[in-house]
């Protein structure tokens, strides 16, 4: 593929953009219209054994599928994330039982991800500064798209390329992330939970004006301006996590 929609415009697009949310806008668009129907973003910031999913951003993964996932902690028991770091190049979901040897509860995960209907995908680990690791899924759907010669490499460069920029775009903020008052990462909080001003006040035993106030703050000490990049900034940073299908 040449001209607008190659992976050199590509990198082009992701150099120029100073946003997460157009970023992720960019990268979506390139993948799908190489046919990934798709994509699941987990990052971990670390590779010690130890580590927890710190976020996990999807798009296209039918909403009964991420409930599950989130709600029943199926990362904790998904193969895939833990063997992209053993594995350099990128495998599709499929070969997952063929290049480890599974666990009883890996076994039982692949068995679900077989049943649910999402298809086959491609699995890669993508890699930042300071250890900010991050793995990447893209789905294809029912019906996998014929890939030609060198495509599953042109994913992973893109995949790749945009988790550098994410991870320079956020580097201030990762910083930052830390200096949040206990009040400011209790709104973050309730912010990535989806509440809104008046239902955090409430909450939180707090005036909106109050809410308001310290939402700015947050804005501006993690350098967004929308609800949504703050809770992605909180996930990707690690002041906010899933535990038990909440972000805690």
């Amino acid at each position: 593929m040449s001209g607008e929609g190659s992976l050199n415009a590509f990198v082009l697009l992701c150099r120029e953009t100073d946003r997460v949310s157009v970023l992720w806008h960019h990268t979506l668009h390139f993948l799908q219209v190489r046919g990934i129907e798709m994509v699941s973003y987990h990052s971990d910031h670390a590779d010690a054994p130890s580590s927890q999913p710190l976020g996990i951003v999807t798009e296209g993964f039918p909403e009964r599928w991420v409930c599950q996932y989130i709600e029943t902690e199926l990362h904790l028991i998904d193969p895939i994330p833990e063997l992209t770091g053993m594995i350099a190049r990128p495998f599709f979901w499929s070969e997952a039982p063929a290049l480890t040897r599974l666990s009883e509860q890996g076994e039982a995960y692949m068995q679900t991800l077989l049943g649910s209907g999402l298809g086959d995908g491609v699995a890669m680990r993508v890699h930042g500064p300071n250890m900010r690791n991050a793995y990447v899924g893209m789905g294809f759907g029912r019906q996998r798209p014929e890939l030609a010669p060198g495509m599953v490499f042109e994913l992973q460069c893109a995949a790749q390329i945009a988790h550098l920029r994410y991870c320079e775009l956020t580097e201030s903020a990762h910083a930052s992330a830390e200096t949040l008052s206990p009040r400011e990462h209790e709104v973050l909080r309730w912010i990535a939970r989806g509440k809104s001003t008046s239902v955090i006040a409430e909450i939180l035993g707090i005036s909106r004006h109050s809410v308001d106030t310290l939402t700015r703050r947050i804005f501006e000490k993690l350098e967004v301006n929308d609800r949504t990049t703050a809770a992605i900034r909180g996930l990707g940073s690690g002041l906010l996590h899933f535990h038990g299908g909440q972000v805690v």
